[in-house]
This record gives structure tokens, sequence and C-alpha cells, in this order.
């Protein structure tokens, strides 16, 4: 019985305790909660690491061109251009090569670069031609949708392009 009266005795000063710092214990609350809310959140990992032959699966097919982002640095001062896809703007990969179908604005008419493909790399592949040879690393892969990121220097070892891709199907 004594037991029980010192328990009663303690539970009083807890409750006593709580009383007074109220406010604290709303901010417990609210903490306790705001972690619960974010560890329920379900976060969809947007760059994968893909194996090479993943890499490969995810890629082939053809994939029109939504835009495409320009970057070019030189000297610590960059410029970007930004071009909108047309109906007739198209990436296609195949096993071994690609072709790149784009509208030339200037011209009217329909401009195709035919590349060689080599997916060598998790997550990367390798587009070349007799004049060109570029690093595409994949920043996002979804069921629709992929974007490309794709940096290289040109003749001049200061310059370095970055054109981001984002196609989709």
């Amino acid at each position: 019985m004594k037991a029980l009266l010192e328990l009663k005795a303690n539970l009083h000063d807890v409750v006593a305790l709580c009383k007074d710092n109220l406010s604290g214990w709303y901010v417990l609350l609210a903490l306790f909660l705001f972690s619960i809310i974010l560890t329920s959140c379900e976060v969809e990992e947007v760059n994968p690491m893909l194996s090479t032959d993943a890499t490969k699966q995810v890629v082939i097919g053809r994939w029109s061109i939504e835009k495409v982002d320009y970057e070019l640095c030189k000297n610590r001062v960059c410029n970007t251009t930004n071009y909108r896809g047309s109906t007739t703007d198209y990436f296609e990969f195949r096993a071994d090569s690609a072709e790149l179908v784009k509208a030339n604005l200037t011209t009217n008419r329909i401009a195709v670069e035919r590349f060689k493909v080599e997916y060598t790399r998790p997550g990367v592949f390798v587009l070349s031609n007799t004049a060109w040879s570029g690093r595409f690393e994949i920043l996002e892969s979804k069921f629709n949708k992929l974007i490309l990121k794709c940096s290289f220097t040109g003749r001049d070892p200061g310059a370095v392009f970055t054109d981001t891709y984002y196609l989709f199907q």
C-alpha cells in the first residue's frame, strides 16, 4: 500500500511538471509527428545506379526531344541557350548505333546525325562519329522520361560544353 501511495505521489509530481512545461510538450509532440510524417513519405530515387546492361535497356528506343539546354563555359563565365523540340525531333538508340533527328529552323530541313554507341559503363554511354565523341550520363530515368547530360571540350580546351537533353516517349 505504501508503494502505491509513493507511485501516486510521483505521478502527481509528473503531472504538475507537465502542466508547468506544457509548451515544451507541444514542441516535443510536434517534432515527433513531423518525424513520423518525414519517415513515412516515399521518395522515388531519381537516378538509381544502373548496371551496364540496364543502361542499355533503359536507353534503347525512340525518344522525342522535349528540350535541350546548351551551356558553354569559358573563363568561368557560362552562357545557356535552350532549344524547344519540334514534333519531328527525336533520338533513336539501338544496340550499336544511334540517330539524332532535328529540324533545322534556319534552312527548314531535317538534320540527321548518326553515331556509334557504346554501353560500357553503368549509367553512362558514349556516342561517337568521325567528327565528335561525347559521354552521356543518365541523370533521370523513369517510365517515359529520360534526362541525359553530355559534357565535352571543343577545339578550345578552355571551353566546356554541357548539353542536357530532356526526352520523352
